[in-house]
């Protein structure tokens, strides 16, 4: 029986306008080798300007991992050698990162977990190689971006907790508007350490892999290399330090290279660059970029405003689509019905139009109103549908599209007993089979009167009156 133990190195491109150390754009998608200038190509002689705006984001990162955040902050070069580092080497942290001895809780299942965080340092991204058959291109326009990476300690068990973990962590960065945890477009990424060991012997040879571009690779490759590692551990052979990168289209890890050792790479302090000292007002700023992070949230969506876990697991999963839940029930709609309009029909209209809750016409207020507009009677849940359709085609509020196509429902007694009377007339067989005792008749003739009145009637009152015409 062994035990296995997973950590996380996590890097996110801070969403800051310019690069690191210079003002080239930070722009995914523009053109190739466009956004570059000496400085983030290396030239001779040049010399690096921190970007306060990325440094700032990345003590609210650690500040919000419950970090000792760094008085002194400095900056190292890290040496190694390949294309896509057009100096040989890169800037970044060592001995006085960010932060470091933070921690995050995190669902998983039913359960919280703490995981620990080893430190939070800043650094310049590569470039970006691009293999094309024989052939091998380089786009520089990445070299420079603002990088954050995150290591965790080795708390994590399996690859499902993995999983979890970086959803959460998405999640967070999202939340504190640093980065858009996009894992395709490579704003975000990850590096998996794992190792295993029989029970109660502690940490194992380290195995890295490389090359995940999403949750569930990563699930998935350290689940493969924990299976990989039993199997060599249980025929007595060795595992050694490594790297190795994940093959998605074989479903298993293949080696890349041998483990390198932070001497390795022979960090020594930047010339270049100044330790980073956070002034009083640095730091207040660092304080208000801090919001109320995703599980402290879900967990009072629940306890406010009655909702069940899974749905506070979707509400709150975005923070645009939690404020907008708030702001609604605050405007008078009920948190549930809320709820089950977002989780329905807003959802397949936004799917219909490719759009986010964000980019779409429906605000808030607009969706408060439609259901106030249900619960006074003005309109139907059927209508209700509609007007939602027009909200999002015409961009205009719920009582202009009621007058507009003249949508308001009808609840006059007497204006719905004319309703009544014509389908009773054309209807008499069936008029006289609820009379004779066939109540199961009632519900065509109400769908019968709502046809007739276009589906304006109040239901309610269709069958109040119907009631009394029929039985009396």
């Amino acid at each position: 029986m062994y035990q296995s133990f997973i950590g996380l190195e996590i890097h996110i491109h801070l969403a800051a306008e310019t690069k690191a150390f210079c003002g080239c754009k930070a722009n995914f998608g523009d053109e190739e080798n466009t956004n570059v200038c000496p400085v983030c190509m290396g030239f001779p002689g040049v010399l690096p300007t921190l970007n306060e705006k990325a440094i700032q984001m990345s003590y609210v990162v650690a500040r919000a991992l419950n970090c000792k955040l760094s008085p002194n902050t400095k900056f190292e070069r890290k040496n190694y050698f390949y294309p896509d580092m057009p100096k040989n080497y890169q800037i970044s942290q060592f001995a006085e990162p960010v932060g470091r001895d933070g921690y995050i809780d995190i669902e998983i299942g039913d359960s919280i977990k703490r995981v620990r965080i080893h430190d939070v340092h800043f650094e310049e991204d590569a470039g970006k190689m691009i293999h094309a058959g024989d052939m091998s291109l380089l786009d520089y326009n990445r070299a420079g971006y603002p990088l954050l990476e995150i290591v965790t300690e080795p708390d994590l068990v399996i690859g499902e907790d993995a999983e979890a973990f970086l959803k959460s962590f998405q999640r967070l960065v999202r939340y504190l508007g640093v980065c858009d945890g996009n894992m395709e477009e490579g704003s975000m990424r990850c590096d998996a350490n794992v190792s295993i060991n029989p029970v109660g012997v502690g940490l194992g040879e380290k195995v890295e892999i490389k090359n995940l571009n999403s949750s569930r690779f990563v699930r998935k490759a350290l689940n493969y290399e924990i299976e990989r590692q039993s199997g060599l551990m249980d025929n007595g052979t060795k595992i050694i330090q490594e790297t190795r990168l994940w093959n998605e289209n074989r479903d298993q890890t293949e080696g890349m290279r041998k483990k390198e050792d932070a001497n390795d790479y022979r960090y020594f302090p930047e010339p270049d660059l100044p330790p980073f000292r956070p002034s009083d007002e640095f730091m207040k700023e660092v304080e208000e970029g801090i919001c109320e992070l995703p599980l402290v949230r879900k967990q009072r969506l629940m306890t406010s405003y009655g909702l069940g876990s899974d749905q506070a697991e979707y509400i709150h999963d975005e923070k645009f689509m939690a404020d907008f839940f708030e702001k609604a029930v605050f405007l008078g709609a009920d948190a549930v019905q809320v709820y089950s309009w977002l989780s329905s029909d807003v959802k397949k209209l936004l799917n219909r139009n490719s759009q986010s809750l964000e980019d779409s016409n429906l605000s808030a207020e607009r969706l408060a109103r439609l259901i106030s507009m249900i619960e006074d009677g003005q309109i139907s849940g059927k209508i209700a549908k509609r007007v939602l359709d027009h909200i999002f085609d015409e961009d205009k509020d719920p009582d202009v599209i009621c007058d507009e196509q003249g949508l308001v429902q009808i609840s006059d007694p007497a204006a719905i007993a004319k309703f009544v009377d014509e389908v009773m007339a054309a209807n008499e067989a069936v008029v006289e089979a609820v009379r004779g005792g066939d109540q199961r008749q009632m519900g065509f003739l109400v769908g019968q009167i709502m046809k007739v009145s276009g589906g304006k009637a109040a239901p309610a009152v269709v069958q109040s009156v119907l009631k009394e015409k029929v039985l009396g």
